[in-house]
C-alpha cells in the first residue's frame, strides 16, 4: 500500500494531463524495468570491485 496509492494518483494525473492509461501503464513499467536493471548492475559492479579489492590486498 505504501507505493499503490502513490502509483494510482501517478498514474490519475497522467491520465488528466493527455496520456492514454495504457501508455501510462507501459511507460512505468519501462520505468521501473530500467531502475531494476540499474539496481542489478549496480550490484554486480559492487561485488566485482569487492572481488578485485580482495585481491589487490
Amino acid at each position: 500500500m505504501a507505493i499503490e496509492i502513490p502509483l494510482q494518483d501517478l498514474i490519475q494525473a497522467a491520465v488528466k494531463a493527455g496520456w492514454d492509461e495504457p501508455e501510462v501503464l507501459t511507460a512505468t513499467i519501462e520505468v521501473a524495468d530500467n531502475l531494476m536493471l540499474a539496481h542489478g548492475s549496480n550490484a554486480e559492479l559492487d561485488a566485482l570491485l569487492k572481488a578485485l579489492k580482495r585481491k589487490l590486498e
